[in-house]
């Protein structure tokens, strides 16, 4: 598991797990934040998390890491904020 990345789903998620493995998701480690989670996504709409899940496997890179590190630090996802 890293920081960041799409975050662990339960196995009868299987709407999502497919979702992810049609966009090559899983040749990247979980991660405890990620894209949907300062975006405000929750899980109940598995094609949208996926999507964001991919756009982070497109600009994935120390530099975008440490930017979702600390906006969730800050609190500016409006779902999974740190308090």
């Amino acid at each position: 598991m890293s920081f960041v990345g799409p975050r662990p789903c339960l196995p009868a998620q299987t709407e999502l797990i497919a979702a992810r493995r049609a966009r090559g998701l899983y040749a990247i480690r979980p991660g405890i934040t990620g894209v949907p989670q300062i975006a405000g996504l929750d899980m109940s709409d598995p094609q949208r998390l996926a999507a964001s899940d991919a756009s982070y496997l497109d600009t994935m890179s120390l530099g975008t890491d440490i930017g979702i590190m600390v906006r969730t630090g800050l609190g500016l996802g409006r779902g999974d904020a740190v308090r």
